[in-house]
């Protein structure tokens, strides 16, 4: 129904009728956001097999007790790199997986496959009678080819892959939920980038003795700077160097990402190619008229390539730089996060281990940064570490990176972008391309290639915003906060939830008196206990100070 005009007589004849109103228009919201490339879906989402079923309760994935154990976990289904995670969001998902049956069809090959013989004669003769019912049900080929030669059965085949999925979602409507001291030191504690050790956070040692005195505060913020306080350049520098601590001389240059809206029409690779290029015509590039690239590493922060495999980087980078320049190229295995070497004149992909990586030394010697390519996807390992970077700077006196290509696009998140240029002890030796969208023009003009992080005008845009954004949380930390203060109240380590599945809450009509209740139980039982009082006024006195 998306792309017409919402139905509103055909809802009117449900018992509920502003719930399907609001849920069509909550859809149609959800695909506008998916329309920008980089606010992408999880390759692995949608797809049963037995790494994304591995949550479930049964030992073995593949049978139909596995399936129906699988939970909706939308939470993955989304960018990481993006704001906001939609772990519950019921349906967030059930609207997702119809999108990846319709857009990408082939990841169902499989279940399709297991599937195809429950075809009854009577689905077939409403929605597929241009289709041969025996090669239907029995035959071999591929649902993707199915689909790809019989455009108009597609929208029959969607249908019944769907139901079957719908019916092995289990949607839960019992749930044990947020450690409450977790939550608390992390809210209480987190800063810039990261969090500290247990044994730092003072909120524990109040917790223990149930101490009603003043919380010493948590965060150092020294190194903050917002947008309020209109700082002079030089103070703002020597705020961001307190930052950086250790890399005090990273070079960067921000290059503009807007052409991205056009070459993505045309296809991922097109876009990749378009950087290629982009970087090898850069007058710094040292290496243009060398048979060595001038850098050796994309790192995709916002899901540009979500489409694409290893293969077809692997395709480019032969046809881009020839067989000369590029042996290896690195990249993260998306099901498990593991390291991988896909050699690209065999084919072979290994894991990349400590005994593979003294191999290659031995072949390449300090030569080995300019024969990998390293691919980095780091839409779901945000800050992941590509491992020998240290080794290698340590024995050959050189970053293992030549030159680092980030690809941020609508990335707002500064704290994000640091985190995707990698190890902090190499960053002072790795240059930078950050490739970001909606530039102010400003910024642009003028720019001479590589400058100090620091002095840059784009940089001190992005710090100062976040920074501003730090201070209270979203409304999903907020409220995370309140239930484990509860959680406290009640000498409990999980909080079982009354409304678990706003889904079935809302299509019940049950909703607003479950969060009216809920609502009135966490202002008496926080806000009228004085331990959990006390932390709930350090939180908000010192985020917001």
């Amino acid at each position: 129904l998306l792309g017409y005009e919402c139905p509103r007589e055909l809802f009117q004849s449900s018992p509920n009728p502003a719930y399907w109103i609001d849920l069509y228009e909550k859809f149609d919201a959800i695909y506008n956001e998916i329309q920008d490339a980089s606010k992408s879906l999880n390759k692995s989402f949608g797809i049963f097999n037995e790494q994304t079923l591995r949550h479930c309760t049964s030992s073995i994935s593949h049978d139909i007790e596995g399936y129906k154990a699988l939970i909706a976990r939308p939470y993955e289904s989304v960018n990481r790199a993006m704001p906001g995670s939609y772990y519950s969001d019921v349906e967030r998902t059930i609207f997702l997986t119809f999108v990846i049956l319709s857009e990408d069809i082939a990841k169902y090959d499989e279940l399709f496959q297991g599937e195809r013989k429950f075809i009854t004669f009577e689905y077939w003769r409403e929605y597929l009678t241009e289709l041969d019912y025996d090669e239907l049900v029995y035959g071999h080929n591929r649902l993707s080819e199915i689909a790809e030669n019989y455009p108009s059965a597609s929208l029959g085949l969607i249908r019944f892959l769907y139901i079957i999925i719908l019916k092995r979602m289990e949607i839960r409507d019992r749930s044990r939920s947020v450690n409450s001291v977790d939550i608390i030191f992390n809210f209480d504690c987190i800063g810039f980038t990261g969090t500290p050790f247990l044994d730092n956070y003072p909120t524990s040692d109040y917790i223990r003795h149930q101490r009603e005195d003043d919380i010493p505060p948590s965060i150092d913020r020294s190194f903050y700077a917002y947008t309020s306080e209109e700082l002079s350049q030089d103070e703002f520098e020597n705020r961001f160097s307190q930052f950086q601590g250790q890399n005090s001389d990273v070079k960067v240059e921000y290059v503009s990402s807007d052409f991205m809206q056009e070459s993505l029409k045309i296809g991922e690779m097109e876009t990749l190619k378009e950087i290629f290029t982009r970087e090898q015509e850069n007058p710094k590039a040292e290496s243009r008229k060398t048979t060595k690239a001038p850098f050796n590493a994309i790192v995709d922060l916002c899901g540009i390539f979500k489409l694409s495999t290893i293969e077809d980087v692997r395709s480019l980078v032969l046809e881009h730089f020839g067989p000369g320049c590029f042996h290896y190229i690195y990249h993260i295995d998306q099901s498990d996060g593991s390291d991988r070497m896909l050699c690209i004149k065999s084919k072979n992909d290994v894991t990349f281990d400590e005994e593979f990586y003294r191999d290659l030394c031995k072949r390449y010697g300090a030569d080995l940064r300019h024969k990998i390519f390293f691919f980095v996807d780091n839409r779901n390992y945000i800050g992941k570490d590509v491992p020998y970077q240290l080794i290698y700077q340590r024995h050959f006196k050189l970053p293992l990176f030549v030159k680092s290509v980030v690809i941020a696009h609508d990335v707002e998140d500064f704290s994000k972008i640091w985190q995707a240029m990698g190890r902090s002890r190499t960053m002072n030796d790795t240059t930078f391309s950050i490739y970001k969208s909606n530039i102010p023009a400003d910024m642009i003009k003028g720019n001479n290639g590589l400058g100090d992080i620091k002095t840059l005008p784009l940089t001190r845009l992005l710090y100062t915003k976040n920074c501003d954004c730090k201070m209270a949380g979203n409304l999903s930390s907020i409220y995370q906060t309140l239930i484990a203060l509860y959680n406290l109240s009640q000498d409990s380590f999980y909080y079982s939830d009354d409304i678990v599945n706003s889904f079935i809450e809302k299509m019940e009509m049950t909703i607003q008196t479950k969060v009216k209740m809920l609502e009135d139980k966490i202002a008496t039982v926080v806000l009228g206990t004085h331990v959990p009082a006390r932390i709930l006024e350090h939180i908000f006195l010192d985020k917001f100070r």
